[in-house]
């Protein structure tokens, strides 16, 4: 199957008409229904069937459209990019982050004109992928002691390996309408009382080892949460503007005190939490990587 298959076969659907799609495609009648005389025949379903109106498509060529669309645009945006490609590229994935966010400005600042950035948001099996897929150099990730040796099993299938920068525990973002925003910490049996936005499901989340790390105070089953959101921006309103709170690993940007937001340290809570990035096995590490991974490490000491 070739994308031309599919540029005549969408044409012909969004016109309804043989001769109005060779004319859209600056071709003739005769060569676009040749194209799709072969591409039906390569798939072995009839696409399109004729009335008087001109042609339709028939069930399987409905079901052939939205994804034949979805592809041709992908195929836009990928000629897009390479041709306007005129500086290097550097591309991270990682969690939401304000302290990344902030290092990868730095960085962007240092190579102003040089490079174009990209950062990728998304939970671990996302980041991986986009690092198996070459869409990200490095992915920034942090996984529970415990799920390390599975976690670098899952990367071997990837061809990726993860490299370990340090440990920290976690905390819990609130703002400054929650109750206890005058607090600096809180007791794990206090989690239960509030109130927590839930995120992707994700088998690496935090909440899934509250249990185990709390000793048995604060089960996962147990805590509240009231709003679902895969989104930056409405996590940080919602922490804001409500008293809904969020956990997170304890490596927090200063950032976060300007905007009326801080973090409570969980008392008693171990460093089980390893943060580390990933890449492809034998690949080296741009400058651009080091610098980053170098900002966290030296972030991490300063706390």
């Amino acid at each position: 199957m070739e994308i031309k298959q599919l540029e005549y076969f969408v044409a012909t659907a969004d016109h309804g008409s043989l001769n109005r799609a060779a004319e859209r495609l600056y071709t003739s009648q005769p060569n676009v229904s040749k194209v799709i005389a072969a591409l039906e025949k390569e798939i072995g379903v009839q696409l399109f069937k004729r009335n008087n109106r001109g042609i339709e498509l028939t069930e399987h060529g409905k079901m052939l459209y939205g994804h034949a669309s979805s592809i041709l645009k992908s195929s836009d945006i990928i000629l897009s990019m390479v041709q306007k490609q005129t500086h290097r590229s550097f591309s991270v994935s990682g969690y939401q982050s304000s302290l990344i966010a902030r290092f990868m400005a730095e960085i962007y600042e240092s190579r102003k004109n040089e490079l174009n950035l990209e950062y990728r948001e998304g939970v671990v099996e996302e980041i991986t992928d986009h690092v198996a897929e070459h869409i990200s150099e490095i992915g920034i990730v942090y996984i529970a002691k415990d799920q390390i040796c599975c976690f670098r099993h899952i990367l071997g299938h990837k061809k990726l390996e993860f490299h370990p920068l340090f440990q920290r525990g976690i905390c819990v973002y609130i703002g400054s309408k929650h109750p206890l925003y005058n607090r600096d910490s809180i007791d794990f049996s206090e989690l239960t009382d509030l109130k927590f936005m839930q995120g992707k499901e994700d088998f690496f989340a935090i909440e899934h080892h509250i249990e185990k790390i709390s000793g048995g105070t604060a089960h996962l089953e147990n805590l509240n949460t009231p709003f679902y959101t895969n989104s930056d921006y409405m996590i940080h309103n919602l922490l804001k503007n409500t008293d809904i709170c969020c956990m997170g690993i304890d490596l927090v940007s200063k950032e976060y005190e300007n905007q009326g937001i801080k973090a409570l340290k969980v008392n008693n809570c171990q460093h089980f939490l390893t943060l580390g990035y990933v890449n492809r096995k034998k690949d080296e590490l741009s400058e651009e990587s080091k610098m980053l991974i170098e900002k966290l490490v030296r972030y991490n000491k300063s706390l």
